[in-house]
């Protein structure tokens, strides 16, 4: 009897299944209205290790600060380029229709990309400094372009310059990979330079991650580096921090401090006749 109820249990669910994509439905099954802003980490690798607890990633303490408050969501892709990475962008952000219909909100938006597109010209991933700096550009006029179908001239935007290589350690990963160095301190030093021309021509706020670990002296960068190019666990740390001060000197509003939490603290909640309380304000709009 119960084999019986299984198999028909997963005879309906399939026909339910079935019949929401022949009816063109937009929706899945499964579908949560979302009820909290968000703040998008966008980039490489870099970004996309920011949630590893091992690294004490930059992002996953990011949204430890902003927990019950605001999501932090991921979207790093490791190996990836400015080029790469346009047509990615694109789609991540919400055209203006859905942002006029979407009580949630993107509030920041980092961009964390230049540490592969500084890789040496014969390697896959470069990208020349002219074209990164054209790609950059075309990124925040994506947000900032009252032309673009994603403008968004509320989006709080954030650029982050690639940290220095310590070449060291990147030739070291290099020679136990069988391959020549691809990537130099001066290379890394370039782009960093590119991301802070290109924020300054366009009034883009800049969080300046490879200055910061420059303070601490090129011979203590095998300390903030895991393989002379990734954040270890200091490294994350130093970002983390940079992000937050970044936040708070220029975007105040949001920083995690000024926020209130996310429905009533649970001592607060009556026994009975709570319903109202534990109702999600964006949901409420």
């Amino acid at each position: 009897m119960r084999r019986l109820l299984f198999l028909c249990s997963g005879v309906l669910f399939a026909y339910i299944y079935r019949s929401n994509l022949q009816l063109g439905s937009s929706s899945t099954i499964i579908q949560m209205d979302h009820p909290y802003n968000q703040i998008l980490l966008f980039g490489d690798s870099i970004t996309q290790f920011s949630f590893d607890p091992e690294l004490l990633g930059f992002g996953a303490s990011l949204a430890n600060a902003y927990q019950r408050k605001v999501d932090v969501v991921n979207r790093g892709f490791s190996g990836y380029n400015t080029k790469w990475c346009l047509p990615i962008l694109q789609q991540l952000l919400p055209p203006v229709e859905k942002q006029k219909r979407t009580p949630a909100k993107v509030l920041l938006a980092t961009i964390f990309l230049g540490a592969n597109d500084s890789a040496l010209p014969f390697a896959l991933q470069h990208v020349p400094l002219d074209q990164f700096k054209a790609n950059l550009n075309a990124m925040i006029s994506m947000i900032k372009s009252p032309e673009s179908p994603t403008y968004n001239p509320e989006l709080r935007l954030v650029l982050i310059t690639p940290p220095p290589l310590n070449e060291v350690q990147w030739k070291k990963r290099c020679d136990d990979q069988g391959g020549p160095l691809n990537r130099t301190w001066e290379y890394s030093r370039d782009y960093a330079q590119a991301v802070r021309d290109v924020a300054k021509e366009r009034g883009i706020v800049v969080a300046d991650l490879w200055t910061k670990l420059m303070d601490f002296g090129t011979d203590h960068l095998h300390e903030y580096l895991l393989d002379g190019l990734h954040l270890n666990a200091n490294g994350n740390k130093v970002t983390y921090e940079l992000l937050i001060q970044t936040i708070e000197q220029h975007f105040s509003d949001i920083h995690p401090d000024n926020l209130d939490m996310e429905l009533p603290r649970f001592r607060d909640l009556p026994r009975e006749n709570f319903d109202d309380l534990v109702q999600f304000r964006l949901l409420k709009q």
